[in-house]
């Protein structure tokens, strides 16, 4: 008999046991990427930064900004945020004018639904202090897509090839 009330006693403490704490259910499976849409949604971006830095709205290339963003570019210490970038880029536009520029993307990595990596080229022509100059350069860049759904620049390295001073 005693093993018999070893026998009750161990499926009397596996029946409770059974009873105790359920595992925690398994994370949902992230969402599927949608690398067209979000190929799509990013390729609007440049333009729309070409648009407002050719007209001076600083106020419409600030709203392209992630407030966290950070801007490596040749020639500057590292500008961290948008206000940073206010104080630097936007202080400076009101001082010159970009003629023109071009922004081609050579490259578009997909990473996520709200991330991609871009890589490509500019050209960008501009006029200070009464001298026009055209930059050609390179950029990597990281552009996010925020809860609001828009996509702002949250990362990017910018570095000139060369500068060559426009004749007149």
């Amino acid at each position: 008999m005693p093993n018999r009330s070893a026998f009750s006693g161990v499926l009397l403490i596996a029946a409770f046991a059974a009873c105790g704490q359920r595992p925690a259910a398994s994370p949902a499976a992230a969402p599927a990427v949608d690398t067209a849409a979000v190929q799509t949604a990013v390729a609007g971006f440049w333009p729309r930064w070409v648009a407002a830095a050719t007209t001076g709205d600083t106020a419409a290339m600030g709203a392209l900004l992630a407030d966290s963003v950070r801007i490596d570019a040749k020639g500057f210490p590292p500008i961290l945020g948008r206000a940073g970038w206010v104080t630097t880029f936007a202080t400076m536009l009101k001082t010159s004018k970009v003629e023109s520029e071009t922004i081609t993307t050579e490259r578009t990595t997909v990473v996520s639904n709200e991330l991609a990596y871009q890589t490509g080229d500019f050209v960008e022509t501009v006029t200070a202090e009464g001298k026009t100059q055209t930059e050609y350069g390179r950029f990597a860049a990281a552009l996010r897509k925020f809860p609001d759904g828009e996509w702002r620049l949250s990362y990017i390295m910018a570095f000139p090839d060369s500068t060559v001073p426009v004749r007149k």
